[in-house]
């Protein structure tokens, strides 16, 4: 993590103007502030229950050319071990852009699950586009409109299209980058999300068969892979048999207690795409299997997902039906 964090601030101080003064240690503190407020809110609790706590670097570095610093805020866990990078991301790391250009530190940019941002200068004085590196090969885009920043691109495997999602693109005053795209095109979900029927509709013994908040759920630790065999009554409406809820990095072995399970997990609303997000845990026993990260939080309205937070859907608990 920390040779990681090292490269990163080499770069940033190659990159970063020399005509740009460094804010003193009071503005850091209060960039650094602003963050760990949201991270507060959204997984610090996921954090503490690892038995660790929130360590926070910054670097100071001019995005737009204008002179003046923004300021880079890190977050990730204190100690590594027992899952907690669960509560991260597989990146195990944040990453915040902060400003104080309208006269006290806001947070311009979320990254969350994210190595680096990567820069793409526009006009100058303008806010630069910014690309959130993470896992993979394509990566989301961020454009600054109208005082915040907004999606811009999104991935459709690993090409680059424009964000559906994003109304403000109906402003022809915005150019598109040439390696855009098809305006409007939607992007793809990254991980399936139902297996196939016939699987679903297998007879299998109890022991394949475990409870999950009423739902029957088929746990193949062969397989990596946890799915709804036969969702309660009160979500059959969302949830059909073979979706899939849990998906591991790697097949597990029930019977051992010390092995770390760790994958991604799904939430679903009626209506949305499922929002994935990172799990980890152990067994208890060949017959419990508890699973914990911090699950996404959609706007009450939409299907967009504002955050992270260990709330109802952090824990996910599956008892063998066996004896």
């Amino acid at each position: 993590m920390k040779s990681t964090f090292a490269a990163s601030m080499i770069l940033l101080s190659c990159a970063a103007t020399a005509e740009a003064a460094d804010w003193p240690k009071g503005d850091v503190d209060q960039a650094v502030k602003v963050v760990a407020l949201r991270e507060k809110e959204y997984i610090e609790e996921c954090v503490i229950s690892y038995g660790t706590s929130i360590h926070y670097e910054s670097a100071q570095r001019d995005v737009n050319g204008d002179g003046i610093n923004e300021i880079i805020v890190y977050s990730y866990p204190a100690e590594l071990g027992s899952g907690v990078t669960g509560c991260y991301g597989w990146v195990g790391k944040h990453m915040y852009l902060t400003s104080k250009a309208k006269g006290t530190w806001e947070i311009l940019v979320i990254g969350e699950n994210t190595h680096d941002f990567v820069f793409h200068p526009r006009q100058p004085g303008e806010m630069p586009d910014v690309e959130l590196i993470g896992p993979g090969f394509c990566f989301n885009v961020q454009r600054f409109h109208m005082g915040e920043y907004k999606l811009w691109k999104v991935c459709d495997g690993n090409r680059q299209l424009f964000a559906d999602a994003a109304p403000w693109l109906t402003d022809m005053s915005i150019v598109a980058p040439s390696d855009a795209g098809s305006e409007g095109a939607a992007p793809v979900a990254a991980e399936p999300i139902e297996v196939s029927s016939s699987a679903a509709a297998d007879l299998v013994s109890n022991r394949e068969i475990s409870d999950h908040n009423g739902s029957a759920m088929r746990v193949d630790p062969a397989k990596g892979i946890i799915t709804y065999h036969e969702p309660k009554a009160s979500i059959a409406g969302t949830i059909k048999p073979g979706t899939l809820l849990f998906k591991a990095d790697a097949p597990w072995d029930p019977y051992n207690d010390s092995a770390l399970i760790k994958g991604t997990a799904y939430v679903f609303k009626k209506g949305c795409e499922p929002a994935p997000y990172p799990v980890s845990g152990h067994h208890s026993g060949w017959h419990t299997i508890t699973l914990k990260g911090a699950a996404p939080v959609r706007e009450k309205s939409s299907c967009k997902v504002i955050g992270y937070k260990m709330n109802g859907n952090s824990t996910l608990k599956f008892e063998s039906w066996g004896d």
